[in-house]
Formats: structure tokens, C-alpha cells, sequence
């Protein structure tokens, strides 16, 4: 059975068979067999399909259904790409040989990995389809096929809403994104996403409902869905070892030329299992770890990044390794006092205020006024922060927090208020004497607090257990993502167009050319009509051939002019189809840099967020007024009238939906 797989016929019938017909055709039944089920689906009363049938008659065991399945899975996406392919050539997007090698590659890569790949993607892989080519193609598919096989041409699954979803998984099978074809139009469910890539064969990787739920939430059009992430075991193969802190965790003081981080080798392949479960060679491409930050470097053979000058050493959340040199301000940090050094561990005795945005490695200030500030590591105030955007990968610390917004991987403590802010940290915001007005908290870590809203104020939103910082970080990546794709897509876009035109008025050359020969022919025989009859016919005769030798003469001398000026207008369209390919493999080239390197803080921000602990849980010691809106990963609720010293925990029974539960809190006297 198993080699049966590798020997399916390329050659498609209209119909795709049935699963009583594959385990037919493959051996897994007899004729008489096959009869028996085609009599029992016929005359069941109730509904029923081939695949029970097969099960419940003990005709199949689970693993011969499961290769009978995925058999008619290839040759649903198999017909489907046919169709695909034949759109492509009708539009003259694409040639026959074109959709053939397609096929055949999707052939190979189904033999190879039981990964059922679409002709579609293969094309635009190929660079003879743009995505939007791609997209107007299976927008007309699923206008005028209805057929069941093929509603979405995604394999995601079979429900409306499925078309609106396919899986793109990256070449090497170690990334799968999820890409929505109409975010705005067609809402998409959890269930469903998770059915594409389970559908798609991914058993590896896959992210936590809470990220997908994020991304879905945020409108993303094409966000990752699975990764697997090999920088663990790239450090553990390389004897990576970096030094910026002591035994107790505390980080050191380094000198200029110290080492921050070295791996003694870097192996060329490592040993992983992909999104599919195969244990494949990935090549590490000479990648290092960590990366390089502000005031560090690379030592010459690649192998260490050390330090560019004196300071506090630090590894940040995207894999930078930082030295921030001191710096001491004993006033306020505002325009009299200037720019500060960028990555600075920062301390002002006074205010920092929004003078200069900010970046540093930790941050202490009697208060934080009007300031943008992006901190690696914590960010202390004695006081307070108000009119304030603060990102920071550390805990953030301040008596109260009003009009601002702060987004951190650590936790948040708040000691008294937070007004008209919002607040998202992969951490936890633990601030047990703190009252929210009107304002959002989202903590992954969960959240403690004294009491949320008032008679008079705007409801407030409390969520807990969630990856709405992760996500608010990956969304602008995205979006930076898919501007460059749009760059790349507009110039082939603008390619094609000059090849459309170049070849419009290269057709139109052709017919005139014809005319031409064939005015020239219709001349030279009135010519030779002419001087063989001139002697013999009138006067009047003759001036006629003599006028229609001159009408041709004045057509071929335009149909010349107009040959000449096409010809002028068809080398200007070749001319920039040339410069246009010179264009696109110089931006092609760039993209790969760019988005390589957004793709890395991406997953770094996603996966340092997945290791931090969700907890679901909130505990509010005062009163909740009515409006505040509670929830968790899954579930959220406004409540209806207030409530007083309370937890509420989203749990999640066996085989039923998660939903929030409330118990009050225990008094202590």
C-alpha cells in the first residue's frame, strides 16, 4: 500500500473516485467487496460516507484508510491545480509547459513529504505567476467551479469559510503561515485555522490558540500559524557560550574587547524534525546565535562578539547582544540638557521629558512626562508616568500611570492609579493596591488589582492569559512583511504589463506587415496588368489601374511609417521589460535581506513571549463597576452590575467550551 502512493497515474478522469474506488484499484478490497459497499451506500437509510463504511465492515484497518485519504487528497488538489493551470494558459499568464512542470514538481513534492503543495504557489515560487496573477486566477476558479472537491483550491476543509484560508508553507517545511484571502469580508475561526494545518499534515510547531486568536483578532491577512525553531539547538551543536552576567544573574561590567559571546564552530548541517515530522539536515548557513547590538562587534573570524566600548553588557528579546555604557543626569533630561546616548543605562535625578526620544538599556527617573522611551532591560519612577508611549523588554515600575501607554515582556507594578492608558505585557501586572479608570490592561501573566472603573467614567477592559503585546509587536513586522512584498509584486506586475504591450504591438506589427505584402503583391500584378494591356485598352482604363496602383503605393508607404513608429513604441516596451528584470532581481535580492531579518525579530518576539507562563486568571480586591468588560484567551464578558473582592479564572472542562468562572475572594482580618 504504501508504494502504491508513489505510483499514482498523473492522468486525471473529470471525476475523482471515490474511497471505495482507490481501495479498490489499490487492492484493499475485492470486486465483490467493492459491490457490497456501493449497494450499502446506496440503499442506507441514513447518511452515510465510504470511509465508515470501509471502517465499520472491517474492510480497512485506520492506517489503510488514512493512505486511502490522503490518495484522494492529492488527487482532489491534483484536479483542482489541472483547472488552476488550465485558467492560467487561457489568460496567457502562463504556457502548458509551465503548468506541466508544475505539476510534476507537485508530484515530486508529494512523493517526497506527503505534502499536498498548490500548483498556484508553485507557479509564483517559479516567478511565472505574481500573487496577484495567482489570486484573479482562483478568484476565477471558485466564480464557476462548484464542484465539492474544489470549492476553496486551499484543501483546508470543506466549509464555507475555507476558501477564505490557505496554508504557505516555506521551502525547507520548517515554517507554515496562514494567508486570508478577504480579511475584511469573511470572518475566520480558530477551528478553522487549526484544520488547515492539520489537514495540511503540520504535526510540529504549531502555535498556542492564544497567538492564533491574537492574530486573528488584530486582522492579520497572513500571519505564522507553525515554526520550528532551530536557534536552541543551533546553540547547543555549537558550544555557544555568552558572558553577560555573573553566576547570581547579575550582569558585569566589560571592558573594551571583551568577549560577550562565542560558539567555538558552527556546524554546516543539524540534525532537526520538520513541521511534518521528518528528521531532515537543516544547513545552519554559518549563522551565529546572537546577534550584534549598539557598541558591540564581530572579532574577525565571526566566531565572538565582543565589546566596542566599556560598559553593562545585556541580551534583548531579538537576540542583540548590548554594552550600555552609565550615564548619571542630575537634572532633568529635557532640551537644556540635549540628546542622550543611545542604549545608555539611564538614571535622571529630575524628570525625562519629550524632549529627544529615547532607547536605553535600563531607565530610574523621578518621573516620566511626554516621552517616548524603548528600554532593553527595567524602567523605574518614583513618582509616576503621564502623556508617556514606553516600550521596554523589563518590568516597568511607577506610583501611577495616566494618559500613556506601556508595552513590555516583563511585569507591571503600579502602586496607585492608572487613568486613560493602556497597558500589554507578556508578564504580569501585579498591582493589589492599585484602582484602573478607564483603561485596558492585557497581562499573559494575569492580573492582580484593587478595583477597576467608577460610576462616572468609561467601562474599563481587564484581560489576562493573552498574547496581545506579542501580537501589537508582530503586527507592524507584518505589515513591513507585506509592504515589501507589495515593492516586488508592483514592479513584475509592471514587467508583465510591458511585455503585454510589447507583444500587443508586436501581434499588430505582424498584420500590418501581411497587409503590406499583400498590397505590395495586389501592385506588383497590377503593374504587370499594365504594361501587357496598355498598348490594347482605353485611356480611361488605364488611368484606373494607374489610380489603384497609387492608392497602393500611399498604403504602403503608411502601413511603412506606422511599422517604423510600432517598432519605435515595441523596443521603448522591450527596453523597460530589461531594465524592469534588472530592477526586480536587484530588489529581490534586497527583499530577502529585509525580510530575513524582520522575520528574525519576529519569531524572536513570538517565541520569547511563548516561553512566559499563561495565567488566565484575575483577582480584583475592591470593586468592579458595571461595564468593566473581563476575559481571557477565550472568552470575555462585561458585567452586567458591579461586583465586589472576586477572582475570575477562564478554565476549560473536558469536551466542553472555556468559559469564566468567578469566586469570590477570601476576607483576611
Amino acid at each position: 500500500m504504501r508504494s502504491d502512493i508513489n505510483n499514482i497515474n498523473a492522468e486525471q478522469t473529470n471525476i475523482i473516485p471515490t474511497l471505495a474506488d482507490l481501495a479498490l484499484k489499490y487492492g484493499t478490497i475485492s470486486t465483490d467487496q467493492h459491490a457490497h459497499l456501493i449497494k450499502l451506500f446506496t440503499f442506507k437509510k441514513e447518511q452515510v460516507d465510504f470511509e465508515a463504511l470501509l471502517r465499520d465492515q472491517g474492510m480497512a484497518t485506520p492506517y489503510q484508510l488514512g493512505l486511502l485519504k490522503l490518495i484522494r487528497e492529492y488527487q482532489i488538489v491534483r484536479k483542482s491545480g489541472e483547472e488552476f493551470g488550465k485558467i492560467a494558459i487561457e489568460k496567457g499568464l502562463a504556457t502548458k509547459v509551465d503548468i506541466n512542470q508544475a505539476l510534476k514538481l507537485q508530484k515530486k513534492e508529494f512523493k517526497k513529504s506527503r505534502h499536498k503543495k498548490l500548483i498556484g504557489d508553485i507557479l509564483v515560487e517559479s516567478r511565472i505567476l505574481t500573487t496577484k496573477q495567482k489570486d484573479l486566477i482562483l478568484k476565477e476558479q471558485r466564480l464557476f467551479n462548484n464542484h465539492d472537491y474544489d470549492a476553496s483550491y486551499t484543501e483546508s476543509s470543506s466549509s464555507d469559510n475555507a476558501s477564505e484560508i490557505s496554508i504557505i508553507v516555506s521551502s525547507d517545511h520548517m515554517t507554515a503561515w496562514i494567508e486570508r484571502h478577504n480579511p475584511d469580508e469573511m470572518a475566520i475561526t480558530l477551528n478553522q485555522v487549526k484544520d488547515a494545518a492539520m489537514t495540511d499534515g503540520i504535526l510540529n510547531g504549531v502555535y498556542p490558540d492564544s497567538f492564533i486568536l491574537c492574530f486573528l483578532d488584530a486582522g492579520a491577512k497572513k500571519f505564522p500559524v507553525a515554526r520550528v525553531d532551530c536557534a536552541n539547538l543551533l546553540k547547543g551543536q555549537s558550544n555557544f557560550s555568552l558572558y553577560v552576567s555573573d553566576e547570581k544573574g547579575q550582569p558585569i561590567e566589560k571592558k573594551k574587547g571583551e568577549v560577550l559571546a562565542e560558539q567555538t564552530s558552527v556546524p554546516p548541517e543539524i540534525q532537526v524534525e520538520n513541521l511534518y515530522g521528518e528528521n531532515i539536515n537543516a544547513a545552519a548557513k554559518n549563522d551565529f546565535a546572537v546577534r550584534c547590538g549598539e557598541n558591540t562587534r564581530w572579532s574577525r573570524d565571526k566566531l565572538k562578539i565582543l565589546a566596542a566600548k566599556f560598559g553593562v553588557p545585556s541580551l534583548s528579546v531579538t537576540r542583540h547582544v548590548f554594552i550600555h555604557p552609565v550615564v548619571n543626569i542630575r537634572e532633568d533630561a529635557d532640551y537644556r540638557y540635549g540628546p542622550i546616548e543611545p542604549y545608555a543605562d539611564l538614571s535622571v535625578s529630575g524628570t525625562i521629558t519629550g524632549a529627544y526620544p529615547i532607547t536605553a538599556g535600563k531607565v530610574s527617573a523621578e518621573e516620566i512626562r511626554d516621552a517616548k522611551i524603548d528600554a532593553i532591560g527595567d524602567i523605574h519612577t518614583r513618582v509616576g508616568i503621564s502623556d508617556a508611549i514606553i516600550r521596554a523588554q523589563g518590568d516597568v515600575h511607577a506610583r501611577y500611570v495616566h494618559n500613556s501607554r506601556i508595552e513590555t515582556f516583563g511585569n507591571v507594578y503600579v502602586q496607585n492609579e492608572i487613568i486613560d492608558s493602556q497597558i500589554r505585557c507578556s508578564g504580569k501586572f501585579e498591582s493589589p493596591t492599585c484602582r484602573v479608570i478607564s483603561s485596558s490592561i492585557y497581562a499573559k501573566g494575569g492580573v492582580i488589582i484593587s478595583g477597576v472603573g467608577s460610576e462616572r467614567s468609561a467601562p474599563s477592559t481587564i484581560v489576562a492569559g493573552g498574547e496581545q503585546h506579542a501580537i501589537g509587536l508582530a503586527q507592524p513586522i507584518l505589515d513591513m512583511i507585506n509592504s515589501i512584498f507589495n515593492r516586488l509584486e508592483d514592479l513584475k506586475d509592471e514587467k508583465a504589463y510591458q511585455q503585454s504591450q510589447a507583444e500587443k504591438i508586436f501581434k499588430k506589427m505582424i498584420k500590418l506587415k501581411t497587409f503590406h505584402d499583400k498590397a505590395k503583391k495586389k501592385k506588383a500584378a497590377l503593374l504587370s496588368e499594365f504594361n501587357k494591356k496598355k498598348a490594347h485598352i482605353n485611356a480611361k482604363i488605364l488611368n484606373n489601374i494607374q489610380r489603384l496602383i497609387s492608392t497602393y503605393d500611399e498604403r504602403m508607404n503608411k502601413s511603412l511609417a506606422t511599422l517604423k513608429t510600432m517598432n519605435v513604441s515595441k523596443k521603448e516596451h522591450d527596453a523597460s521589460v530589461v531594465e524592469l528584470e534588472k530592477k526586480i532581481s536587484t530588489a529581490t535580492v534586497q527583499a530577502e535581506k529585509e525580510i530575513l531579518s524582520h522575520e528574525k525579530t519576529l519569531f524572536a518576539y513570538l517565541e520569547t513571549s511563548e516561553k512566559r507562563i499563561s495565567v488566565p486568571i484575575i483577582e480584583i480586591k475592591g470593586t468592579a463597576y458595571a461595564g468593566t468588560t473581563l476575559g481571557g484567551v477565550y472568552q470575555r464578558m462585561p458585567l452586567r452590575d458591579d461586583k465586589n473582592g472576586f477572582k475570575v479564572e477562564e478554565v476549560r472542562g473536558q469536551g466542553r467550551a472555556p468559559e469564566l468562572k468567578f469566586t469570590p475572594l477570601l476576607q483576611t482580618s
